[in-house]
């Protein structure tokens, strides 16, 4: 079963692109021979990161995502290789309109993993869309007082229009991001953890350089960029739990 991640989050600037991008480069790194990654987001951030700004600007609707939602092509109509071997990209579209009663048609390609950046609106069709497509959300969170603050609402979504609805999806958890040594974000993370325990993965990923020059930068994984830095390590640690989480997750629905 291929697993289709959903990344989620109620506020923008939680690192939902760069960890789709991370990931993605994770599970290459494991041995995933493809990976898709679908920019749902009209921000393209992820599209411009792979595909380079002028590139996704010429694109039209029956190029990107926007025809993907619409079924009037599949993902393996428009998906496009990426400068990663392995990495393909459904691109998103400037003016991305995704109406309530759109699905993904996910036909045309066969990843081992794909990886979904929705909006940071958990209340647009495109992240309801991502969330019926699943079967895994996680959901990035930077431990801070007004990220924090989503939580409810982003667990809300998830009971409201996505697990209740699609009972293939699992949710993973909360993945600490641009984490730092200070004394507000420990006593975020202890208050997570507290309050949400084992739904809060146990990799953190740090607030380093190196995950913006990758992935802004360079437009790659840091797993791609940088193989051997103490932040690809943690990428890959991230991406192991993630698996296990799901492996998990399968076994109690199976029992």
């Amino acid at each position: 079963m291929s697993i289709i991640l959903s990344l989620v989050a109620r506020k923008g600037g939680v690192g939902k692109t760069s960890c789709a991008l991370n990931l993605a480069g994770a599970a290459l790194d494991d041995g995933a021979k493809t990976v898709l990654v679908i920019d749902m987001d009209s921000q393209a951030s992820l599209s411009k990161a792979l595909l380079g700004p002028e590139e996704v600007s010429r694109l039209r609707p029956d190029q990107t995502v926007q025809a993907v939602a619409e079924r009037t092509r599949s993902a393996g109509d428009v998906a496009r290789e990426t400068p990663v071997k392995g990495l393909f990209i459904v691109p998103s579209y400037h003016d991305l309109r995704v109406q309530p009663d759109a699905a993904l048609h996910l036909a045309g390609i066969e990843p081992t993993l794909v990886v979904i950046d929705t909006p940071p609106d958990i209340r647009d069709c495109s992240t309801r869309t991502a969330l019926m497509a699943s079967n895994v959300v996680v959901s990035p969170l930077v431990p801070e007082g007004w990220a924090m603050q989503s939580v409810p609402s982003v667990q809300q979504m998830l009971m409201g229009t996505g697990i209740v609805s699609n009972q293939h999806l699992h949710f993973a958890g909360w993945l600490l991001n641009n984490v730092q040594r200070c004394a507000m974000h420990g006593v975020c993370i202890d208050t997570m953890k507290r309050l949400h325990g084992p739904s809060v993965f146990e990799q953190m990923i740090p607030a380093a350089v190196g995950f913006k020059e990758a992935n802004s930068g360079a437009g790659l994984p840091i797993t791609h960029h940088a193989p051997k830095s103490a932040s690809a390590k943690i990428i890959r640690a991230v991406y192991d739990e993630l698996l296990t989480r799901i492996e998990k997750a399968l076994e109690r629905s199976a029992a």
